[in-house]
């Protein structure tokens, strides 16, 4: 840890641990042969005591409802990862048309090279079938990932 995050962590911990009552912390800072420590007691006698003065006098005293918090927390979490599973879902609901319309056109395009017309019929009817194959096979995954969207949607209105 870098010597600017212990000071940060350290006065972070001073500014958490503050009451309402208290608008000023002391923290004590002792120089060792490891490196420089923070605490809220005299590491030794050559301990050099340092006060945190708040901007912000109107403190609230800790919430000691820590299973309410976490609960919180949880809920938080989980409605970031379903918004994220939402995301990527219509992301991969962009794609798949974007491949379908793709692979389409490029059956289509097949029809309009040179050629016979007996060639050309027989191409065409090769090209309907494909076509077709790929409307089916890309209209059953993206009704899935159309599905998995709603319940996705679905779940996160449940969190909120």
């Amino acid at each position: 840890m870098t010597k600017k995050r212990v000071i940060a962590t350290a006065l972070a911990m001073c500014a958490a641990a503050a009451t309402q009552a208290t608008a000023n912390t002391v923290y004590y800072k002792c120089e060792t042969k490891n490196g420089t420590t923070f605490s809220q007691f005299p590491c030794d006698e050559q301990a050099q005591e340092h006060e945190v003065r708040h901007s912000n006098v109107e403190i609230k005293p800790l919430d000691n409802n820590f299973s309410k918090q976490l609960t919180e927390l949880q809920l938080e979490q989980r409605r970031d990862n379903i918004e994220l599973q939402l995301r990527s879902t219509k992301h991969r609901l962009v794609i798949l048309k974007r491949e379908r319309s793709a692979k389409t056109l490029a059956e289509e395009q097949r029809l309009e090279r040179l050629m016979s017309d007996d060639e050309r019929k027989a191409l065409k009817k090769e090209v309907n079938a494909n076509i077709k194959g790929i409307e089916q096979r890309y209209n059953e995954r993206i009704k899935q990932t159309e599905k998995r969207l709603a319940q996705l949607e679905k779940s996160l209105k449940k969190y909120q």
